[in-house]
């Protein structure tokens, strides 16, 4: 009898934790994806402010530049011209800010429009040019915007992962869009590392993109080693069972 109660203890233990282990679980997801959510919602409202705010400004500034009476001095006139390209500088780069706090290209045109004009942006910021390859299925449907956004994330990531410690003048990215998986890979000849220095220097960097991965119920995975590279894949279900 007292075996049969202390087994019958034991098994309402391992229950309890069990369901305690499976709410834990299940308040950290919740609580994780409300973070991510809340994190693009704010990235979204600062690139509406830059496009509708700051960008009216600068568009304000050039036509009152424009306006300047023609009779003014060589010299000034020569300031007004340098002025007004310094301003235009100011727009570009205040349109790349707002597109890379929340890229609207995704909205309009889908993920792999936005992830071409993401390696454009990289390569015309840094130097290091990025080839992208599509292989997706021509009967797949485009991704969610959630799933999209996802991994443009992570693209974005493991791109300024490569500009900041590959040291190559060039990397690749693939991606595969088919009715059952999204797939994103980022591949670099450069520097690499053990996977024991993760935690330096890239460590949050790869830590973000893997949370991304799982909580989408996706696959991260990275290789890596001194002199032989770097790749960054992740597979996303669309159809997680």
């Amino acid at each position: 009898m007292v075996a049969l109660a202390l087994l019958v203890i034991l098994t309402a233990f391992g229950s309890a934790l069990i369901i305690y282990q499976r709410r834990f679980l299940r308040a950290h997801r919740t609580f994780a994806d409300n973070l991510l959510a809340a994190h693009e919602e704010e990235r979204a409202w600062v690139a509406r402010e830059v496009h509708d705010d700051a960008l009216q400004r600068v568009a304000m500034l050039v036509h009152e530049l424009d306006e300047w009476p023609a009779s003014a001095t060589t010299h000034s006139q020569e300031r007004l011209s340098a002025l007004r390209e310094e301003i235009e500088d100011l727009g570009v780069m205040l349109r790349r800010v707002a597109h890379r706090m929340h890229p609207a290209l995704i909205d309009h045109a889908g993920l792999v429009p936005a992830l071409r004009a993401l390696a454009v942006d990289v390569s015309r910021a840094s130097g290091v040019r990025v080839d992208i390859t599509d292989d997706s299925s021509g009967d797949a449907a485009p991704p969610s915007r959630d799933h999209a956004l996802l991994v443009y994330r992570i693209a974005q990531e493991a791109l300024r992962n490569v500009v900041k410690h590959a040291s190559v003048t060039h990397c690749r990215m693939h991606v595969v869009v088919s009715p059952s998986n999204i797939e994103l890979s980022v591949v670099d000849e450069g520097k690499g590392f053990h996977a024991d220095d993760s935690a330096r220097g890239r460590g949050l960097g790869l830590i973000s993109m893997g949370e991304r991965a799982r909580l989408a119920d996706g696959r991260f995975e990275i290789w890596s080693k001194p002199g032989g590279g770097t790749t960054v894949r992740i597979v996303i279900p669309r159809h997680p069972g």
